[in-house]
């Protein structure tokens, strides 16, 4: 970028100086123009449907003509670019594990549903141009220019304006998706994501200029034309970063956007649009002779008048930001210092209070294990001595007819949180769960609903932590009632779920 700015500069020196030497009428003002057409970026999404934009362009040129009809041109331009792609399909990041369960691995499938992205770039463009002129009578010029563009991109914006996003998880041990668990991070997500563009390529355009110039009054002009550009290599690394980079827990949604993710293979600068521009004028022969000479008068007297006061001011204002520079930097080293020990003890502050909640969930865990194992000896014991402690350590949790939602009260409840707390410290413990029902309906449906009963009481200790892969589910059915079915309370006795602790 610094060398392409330098060599802009070198030439417009050049130029200027080549022109005061000439004989004939040139081009040599700056010329202002905004500019307004299909300003975008052209690519072909693997999932998605892209579609043109509307942008803008504004910049200055500088035009040098070496003879009657052939000249060259650059200058430095600012284009905005618009675009926008819409998806409608599954995206599959596959082998993710899951922060709550570290033993299981699933694939996240993130679903694109109406999902509108806009996308903005915003490019500074220094053409070099061949310049072809035509004078139709004394007021109005055709002039025709083809050439390059340096095309460098300065940063954007992607926005995600509508549609939404479903996350959810297969379990291979479990054999279907997981959905709307948003404590997992699986749910439906509205489009409210936006990320910057980043980490495009320069481009080199192919670019093309048409259009009159008319004379206005003190030699100025007004430019009305069309202009066109199309970039000749793809502005776009390739990757294969998905659209979006969702983290193995869900708690942390990265949007990478179409240019930076795996949708697309390339990516190409096209603008076309009408220009109006406003220029210095043409200046050759006796006329430019006069001007010269009189801004040269001009310049002798200005510095002359001022010479004097110039020096005066320059002494006083060197004296001055001396004196401000070494106060600002006495004031900063002060602040540096200041926040230095503010973050220092605040740093002290939070350590000490993550050891102390440390050590207190700690021995909370500690407490909850020890109430469980209240038999067990203060001094280590082999694992078959403590397997035949456990071994008879249960719950049991009831449930409604036909009902599959566990019924918990305050004992059962803290029984079986600290079942999993016991299964969290040792991966070695396992739980069986086991789904019974009364005789109600046929055996066959209630082999279906003990196993629901069974699941249900799983999927509740999954969320307290304890391993899945560690929790085995059974159905009994109406096989084994505890009572017999012959009232309402006796089969509310046997509408139950249990689970053993090995």
């Amino acid at each position: 970028m610094k060398r392409i700015m330098t060599l802009f500069a070198a030439l417009a020196v050049t130029f200027a100086v080549t022109a005061q030497e000439s004989d004939y009428d040139n081009y040599i003002g700056l010329t202002l123009h905004p500019a307004a057409g299909l300003n975008t970026m052209v690519c072909s999404p693997a999932n998605g449907t892209h579609s043109l934009g509307i942008g803008v362009e504004a910049g200055l040129h500088y035009t040098h003509f070496f003879g009657k009809h052939f000249g060259l041109g650059f200058g430095a331009h600012f284009d905005r670019a618009t675009s926008s792609t819409l998806y409608d399909f599954t995206e599959v990041t596959a082998g993710l594990t899951h922060s709550d369960n570290p033993n299981v691995k699933y694939d996240l499938y993130t679903d694109f549903n109406d999902w509108k992205e806009r996308q903005a770039v915003n490019i500074l463009s220094i053409p070099v141009e061949l310049f072809w002129r035509s004078v139709r009578n004394d007021r109005w010029t055709f002039l025709a220019g083809l050439g390059a563009s340096f095309d460098l991109p300065l940063g954007g914006k992607y926005k995600a304006q509508d549609g939404s996003y479903t996350t959810s998880g297969y379990f291979p041990a479990l054999g279907y998706n997981v959905y709307d668990l948003p404590s997992h991070g699986f749910g439906t997500y509205d489009a409210d994501l936006e990320s910057s563009i980043e980490g495009l390529k320069m481009g080199v355009s192919l670019i093309a200029d048409l259009g009159y110039r008319l004379s206005l009054k003190n030699n100025w002009g007004l430019y009305l034309g069309i202009y066109g550009g199309y970039s000749l290599n793809s502005m776009a690394d390739e990757t294969t970063n998905p659209l979006i980079d969702i983290a193995a827990d869900g708690s942390q949604h990265t949007y990478n956007g179409t240019f930076a993710s795996n949708q697309i293979d390339g990516l190409h600068l096209l603008r076309v649009g009408l220009k109006i521009g406003v220029d210095l004028g043409w200046i050759g022969g006796q006329r430019k002779a006069e001007m010269l000479a009189a801004e040269q008068a001009a310049r002798a007297k200005a510095e002359a008048d001022s010479l004097a006061l110039v020096k005066a001011e320059a002494e006083a204002r060197a004296a001055k930001e001396k004196l401000a520079r070494e106060k600002a930097e006495a004031e900063r080293q002060a602040q540096e210092r200041a926040l230095a020990e503010q973050r220092a003890a605040a740093e002290r502050a939070a350590r000490a209070k993550a050891e102390a909640e440390a050590r207190a969930r700690e021995q909370a865990l500690l407490d909850s294990i020890a109430a469980l194992h209240k038999n067990i000896p203060a001094q280590p014991v082999t694992r078959v001595e403590m397997q035949k402690q456990l071994d008879d350590i249960n719950a049991t949790v009831y449930f409604e007819t036909k009902g599959t939602t566990p019924k918990f009260d305050s004992k059962t409840d803290a029984i079986i949180h600290t079942l999993c707390a016991s299964m969290m410290v040792d991966p070695n413990l396992k739980a069986e769960i086991t789904g019974h029902t009364d005789n109600t309906g046929t055996p066959q449906i209630n082999l279906q609903y003990g196993m629901k009963r069974a699941e249900a009481l799983k999927k509740y200790m999954v969320s307290l932590g304890a391993p899945a892969a560690n929790i085995e589910v059974k159905t009994k059915g109406q096989d084994e009632p505890i009572v017999p079915n012959d009232s309402d309370e006796n089969r509310a006795k046997n509408r139950r779920a249990t689970v053993i602790l090995k």
